[in-house]
């Protein structure tokens, strides 16, 4: 709901309150398609080879695997399998979160490997091989506008 605060809500009641926070949008729409109006839930996208169903993690003109221009854009869902990880103790310049943080390489079950930060888990209780799915969080934008809906990693 938009609203005017302080000596100006009576003269003005319809105008956008500059405190309210806008709707993340995605911070990559090419990788991660928003499903909800909050924001919170999404799916990831890639595309499939026609000729030899190679599946890929994002746009793609041509098939990695075969060379095919004939491909389909596919959701690739939110769950997978971790595959390998590290703990990234210096962060890139930039990096707007804790440190350390975990970087997960996530195995999708089309085949194609996603890397994201891990969260919601304990570095001792990370293991290869466990089942993580995606989540969404809010992360403010750097030159301003909407927060980035940004996909990571937790247990499932």
């Amino acid at each position: 709901m938009w609203r005017m605060g302080g000596q100006w809500a009576c003269i003005m009641p319809d105008m956008p309150d500059t405190e309210s926070q806008a709707t993340p949008v995605s911070v990559d729409p090419n990788r991660l398609k928003i499903t909800n109006d909050a924001a919170t839930e999404g799916t990831l996208i890639g595309f499939r080879c026609n000729e030899c169903e190679t599946t890929v993690f994002g746009p793609a003109v041509f098939c990695q695997q075969c060379t095919s221009t004939d491909l389909e854009a596919v959701e690739l869902g939110v769950k997978g399998t971790l595959f390998s990880y590290t703990i990234v103790r210096i962060p890139p310049a930039g990096w707007p979160g804790d440190v350390p943080y975990v970087l997960g390489q996530v195995e999708l079950p089309q085949g194609p490997q996603v890397l994201a930060e891990i969260i919601g888990c304990e570095h001792d209780d990370l293991r290869i091989g466990m089942t993580v799915e995606m989540t969404l969080q809010a992360v403010p934008a750097e030159n301003g506008g909407p927060d980035k809906a940004v996909y990571k990693w937790r247990p499932a």
